[in-house]
Formats: C-alpha cells, sequence, structure tokens
C-alpha cells in the first residue's frame, strides 16, 4: 500500500464512491508484428445476464470447517473461511486438490477439509498444474517456480526474475511457464530454460497435452509449441485472453474479455461462439469436449454442455481466479478473498462466514465480548463462540470502537457518525460534527472521538462537546491512560496530549502519518503510521523505534493498528497481512501472511489477541497455554 495514504483516507474515498471491479488492464502496443488473422465470423453480441436463473445468486450449502487453519505464531482465521489469503489457481487429482496463492500460499483439501502446506516460498503464486499427486508445480511472481514430490514443497532456481502467470506439465520432464514481455520458461527435467514465444504481450494462461502446449495473452495473443519451437497465431477480435484449456489438442478453448465471445480451435482455426455473459471470464476448465466450466467477475458461471455456453448463476463473490474440474465431476473455484467453492452433485458449497466486509476497527472487554466495525455500518460482535452480525441503525462507514464495559461501547466513523451501544441495541447520538471521526476512546472518566480537520469531541455524560486541540490536521486515533494523560497521534507526525487542564503538540520526532496510538502507561506509549514507522514515548519524549522494523520499513508498508498486554507484549498490524510483536526489545514478524490489509488489533489482559481488516479478516491468537 502506498506510503502517502492513510487508513482514514482510504475511507473518506471508499465512502465517496464504492470501489469499482479492477478494469482490464489497457494492452499496450506491440513492438512485434502481429501474424495476420483471417476475419472471423461474427457470432450474436452477447447480453447482460440480468435477469432469469444466470443471473441469480448461487445457492450454497454450507461446509463445515475441520478446524481453524492457522498461521506462523498461533494466529488463526476466524473469518473468512477457510481463511483468507488470495488463492489464484487450483488443481487436483481424485479426491485430492490443490489451491495456491499470496506469498506463497498452499492449501491442500483431502476430500474432507482444508490444510495449509509450506511452499518453500514468500513468493505469490498465481498458477498451478501437475501429472500426478506426486508430481505437481506451481508458479508466480519474481520467475518463482516450486515443486511437490509427494512429501514437501521445493523451490526451483530458474534463473528468471518476470512474473509468472500461467504454468502447465505434460510430463514430470517437460514443463512450460508463461509469463510478462511474452516470455516462457522451460523444464527438461534438468533445467529451466527462458524461452521466447514469438510475440511480447504478457501471456495469461497456458494448457497441454502429448508434446504441444498452447499460451494465450493480451491483443488475443496465442503462441503454440510442439516440442520444435513457439509458433504465433492471433485471435483479431479480442483485446485480452486470460485462460485456455482444451479436452484434446482438437478441441481447445480459450475465454477473456467482457463482452468477447469464446474462442474454440477444433483443428480449423480459432472460431467464436457466444459466451452466454457479459462479464469477463477469467478461468477455464473441463472433463470433455461436453463438460466445461468458465467463472469469471461477479462470480459469474457459465458451462458448455456441448451444444451452447449458458449462464448458470452467480457465485457470492466479485471475483473469481483459478477454476478445476476434476475426473469424477467435482468443480473447484477460487478467488482473491481466499475463498473456495465445491460443486458436488450438481450443487454448490461455501463456507458459513459472518460477513466479507472491509473492517477498520476492534475492541471489547473480555474474549466473550469483542466487537468489530467497517464499512456500510458493518458491526460484528463475539460473545466467545462465534461471530454474528448486529444492526447498526447506520449505513455509514465506521472507522473505530471502543469498549468501556458490555453495556458501554462506542463506534465512530464518517459524517460525524458516533453509535453507542447500551447493552441492547445500538443508537446514534448527535456528535455536533460532520467531519470524518477517525479515533474513540472510552475509558475511565474518559470519552472522547476525534477526527479530521483536528477535531476533538467529548462526551460529558450528557452529551458531545467540542474541544480546542489547537491543529487543524486529521487526528485519526486517541487512547488515555487516565483522565489527564490522553495521547491523540494523526497526520504529519502529529501528537497531542492532554494534561487534564488543555491540549498541548508533542514533538513526535517523525513526519509520516500516524495511524494509531496505545500505551501500557503514560510513560509507556507507541504510536505507529505510514512507512512502518513506530515511534515510543517515554514519559519525556517520542523516540523512533528501528530494531525488527526494517523489512516492513523498506516495503514502506502501512501500520493501522497497535495494541498490547503489557510493556514486553505489544501488536501492530499493517498493510500487506503483517503481523508485528514486540517483545520488550526488538519487534518481530509474526507473519506476513494475514489476509490483504490488516486495520485493527486488540485483546484482553491475559493475551488473547484478535486482529481484523479487509474482505472480512478476523484472526485470533489465543493466550499462552489455551488452544484455538
Amino acid at each position: 500500500m502506498s506510503s502517502t495514504r492513510s487508513t482514514l483516507f482510504v475511507l473518506a474515498a471508499l465512502a465517496a464512491c464504492e470501489a469499482p471491479r479492477k478494469p482490464d488492464a489497457t494492452p499496450s502496443p506491440s513492438s512485434t508484428p502481429k501474424p495476420s488473422a483471417s476475419s472471423a465470423p461474427s457470432v450474436a453480441p452477447p447480453v447482460a445476464v440480468t435477469e432469469g436463473p444466470g443471473a441469480q445468486p448461487v445457492q450454497l450449502a454450507m461446509l463445515p470447517a475441520a478446524g481453524p487453519l492457522c498461521l506462523d505464531g498461533g494466529w488463526c482465521w476466524q473469518s473468512p473461511l477457510p481463511q483468507g489469503n488470495g488463492l489464484y489457481g487450483v488443481w487436483g487429482v481424485g479426491d485430492r486438490t490443490w489451491a495456491v496463492g499470496k506469498l506463497g500460499t498452499v492449501l491442500f483439501h483431502d476430500g474432507k477439509g482444508w490444510s495449509y502446506q509450506e511452499s518453500d516460498t514468500e513468493r505469490t503464486l498465481s498458477s498451478i498444474s501437475g501429472t500426478s499427486a506426486e508430481d505437481i508445480w506451481a508458479a508466480g511472481d519474481g520467475g518463482t517456480v516450486v515443486h511437490w514430490d509427494g512429501k514437501r514443497w521445493q523451490a526451483h532456481k530458474t534463473g528468471a526474475d518476470f512474473g509468472l502467470n500461467g504454468i502447465w506439465a505434460l510430463d514430470p520432464k517437460n514443463v512450460y511457464a508463461v509469463g510478462k514481455e511474452g516470455k516462457a520458461l522451460h523444464w527438461d527435467g534438468a533445467r529451466w530454460e527462458v524461452q521466447k514465444t514469438g510475440v511480447d504481450m504478457e501471456l495469461k494462461g497456458v494448457w497441454g497435452a502429448g508434446t504441444t502446449v498452447i499460451a494465450v495473452g493480451r491483443d488475443g495473443v496465442v503462441s503454440r509449441n510442439d516440442g520444435s519451437g513457439w509458433k504465433p497465431e492471433s485471435i483479431a477480435t479480442t483485446p485480452y485472453l486470460r485462460a485456455v484449456w482444451g479436452s484434446s489438442l482438437d478441441d481447445v478453448w480459450t475465454v477473456g474479455s467482457p463482452g468477447d465471445p469464446v474462442y474454440r480451435h477444433r483443428g480449423k482455426g480459432w472460431q467464436p461462439l457466444p459466451a452466454g455473459t457479459l462479464e469477463s471470464r477469467r478461468a477455464l476448465s473441463g472433463t470433455g469436449p461436453n463438460a466445461v466450466f468458465a467463472v469469471g467477475d461477479e462470480g459469474q458461471l457459465s458451462r458448455f454442455d456441448g451444444e451452447r455456453w449458458t449462464a448458470e448463476g452467480r457465485l457470492p463473490v466479485g471475483e473469481t481466479a483459478g477454476l478445476w474440474y476434476g475426473a469424477r465431476g467435482e468443480v473447484v473455484a477460487v478467488g482473491p478473498g481466499g475463498r473456495t467453492f465445491h460443486r458436488r452433485n450438481d450443487a454448490w458449497h461455501g463456507y458459513a462466514t459472518p460477513s466479507y466486509a472491509r473492517l477498520l476497527g476492534v475492541a471489547g472487554t473480555s474474549a466473550k465480548d469483542v466487537w468489530a466495525v467497517g464499512e456500510r455500518g458493518t458491526i460484528l460482535h463475539n460473545d466467545g463462540t462465534s461471530w454474528s452480525v448486529r444492526s447498526s441503525g447506520s449505513k455509514e462507514y465506521l472507522a473505530a470502537v471502543s469498549a468501556r464495559s458490555e453495556k458501554d461501547v462506542y463506534a465512530v466513523g464518517l459524517r460525524g457518525t458516533i453509535l453507542h451501544f447500551d447493552g441492547t441495541a445500538w443508537k446514534q447520538q448527535a456528535s455536533g460534527v460532520n467531519q470524518v471521526l477517525g479515533g474513540v476512546w472510552a475509558g475511565p472518566g474518559v470519552t472522547l472521538a476525534v477526527g479530521r480537520g483536528g477535531v476533538i469531541v467529548r462526551h460529558d455524560g450528557a452529551s458531545w462537546k467540542r474541544e480546542d486541540g489547537g491543529t487543524q490536521e486529521f487526528l485519526n486515533a486517541v487512547w488515555a491512560a487516565a483522565p489527564d494523560q490522553i495521547f491523540a497521534v494523526g497526520e504529519k507526525g502529529t501528537v497531542l496530549h492532554f494534561d487534564g487542564a488543555k491540549w498541548s503538540a508533542q514533538r513526535s520526532n517523525t513526519s509520516v502519518i500516524l495511524t494509531a496510538v496505545w500505551g501500557s502507561s503514560a510513560k509507556d506509549v507507541f504510536a505507529v503510521g505510514h512507512d512502518g514507522v513506530v515511534v515510543h514515548y517515554d514519559g519525556k519524549q517520542w523516540k523512533p523505534m528501528t530494531a525488527g522494523l526494517e523489512g516492513i520499513a523498506a516495503k514502506q508498508e502501512v501500520f493501522h493498528g497497535v495494541w498490547g498486554s503489557g510493556p514486553k507484549d505489544v501488536w501492530a498490524v499493517a498493510a500487506g497481512g503483517w503481523l508485528m510483536h514486540y517483545d520488550g526489545t526488538r519487534w518481530r514478524a509474526a507473519t506476513r501472511r494475514a489476509g490483504l490489509v490488516l486495520t485493527g488489533v486488540w485483546g484482553t489482559a491475559s493475551g488473547e489477541v484478535f486482529a481484523v481488516g479487509w474482505d472480512g479478516t478476523i484472526l485470533h491468537k489465543k493466550s499462552v497455554g489455551t488452544r484455538n
């Protein structure tokens, strides 16, 4: 995430307009002349699937979670299920399935449930293919290729530094991977070789049979290699091909851009066929010429039955990235939000998850009373057993939450929104301001909210009243050790301190945006922010902390939350799925595989901790001596 963005900048932008679906990348001009293509037969233009069974959400039967999937350091997924790291490719054999994704994520399904496998890489994996359960290959960022031999995954030295989007194994000694700039890698059983495919457009997918592979990509590029070298082809009427699959070399399909046909090659050139939907199709798989599935944007499923493509409904996901149609008839679809869907006996199955909303704050009074808040008025509650959705009565984005007791909880957000829970229901309170409120603190003798333009409002027991903090900078968070020891942090390294009588500025020794603040006492306060910055206050001055933060600082990731049970047990969460821990001496990364963006962290005095983030992310770490 860019170091110029704060949590609440994102919040405000999201409130202004719902984040659009990521568009197809605009093809760049090619310096390599494309081979000429005969004009394709015209097909009836596709129509938007807005009504009928094909437009309806797929009814999912809920699958039980076999058990929590856990990351490094004992952090386990509570939402989404089974886990929240993005998945981009899936492949299987028999009743066994593997899915790959963000930062080397590899999931294995044994026919009953998913489990993690160590991949030997932290590079994102985009594609997976194999010849047997003892010969599986996955490829991804920076020329990464890893291999499964039935016992463990092992990274290969490919000598390549370009991103790989697709991989296909013809046999254990004949594997192709394709990616950026039209480049390919080939494995001959002994070493990897970089190959030119005759095109310089990015290649997105590859499939093969016998000794031949076919790669497809941007600008309708197709290149074929039968073992004697790559020979370019093209489909002139589409800007983007994303996936390719065939039942044989005499029956190959490719799909891609929204609004375009699907294309079929039956030995006499690529012929367009009506796609049945307008949505972009991102993945394709089948078991034979009369049984092919495609899935794409808005979760739109389509199926070819030997005669035509028809829409079959929408999975509850904004985008899908991988699809596997097994020989036994099971279909598995995976997506960027870590979602997995299974089709068995003509019925689709998924995992129950309380919410896929972007969560922005978390707090509570005990492990049996935890609140999480987020976009469009989302409020979730955990009673120690499970998470459930609670009615907030608001559609505003909620940025922060703080709990003084089980019957005294506050949440704040856009347009000066303040909500209060009295043990029975959430009710709106008049804040007297319309600026974004980014932080709230409800503690003994103190109820404060802060926000844009240096806004500070305090509840005096009857109503909210504005105070002058002496700044116009955006205040993102507030924390109090006592009524006369209150700290607020914000843009340009702003730190304000309230001594019981007035607010005054403190020198933070940083100019970056500070997003969150917490302390174990007034002489042990931590503030976190952009560019992996952490500053610490010892009661006299603020000093930057650097030990153990070199990696996250180098990536300029944004810290969004901080909390601890004491001076030697402090957690901080960041964009990129970083979970950092401070043990009183130095910071250490507990994991980088905690979803897309982490935004908040909170825990109990016994060390039980919860972290939340985008896409409904909720992670839980039990205290020492207890089990998840």
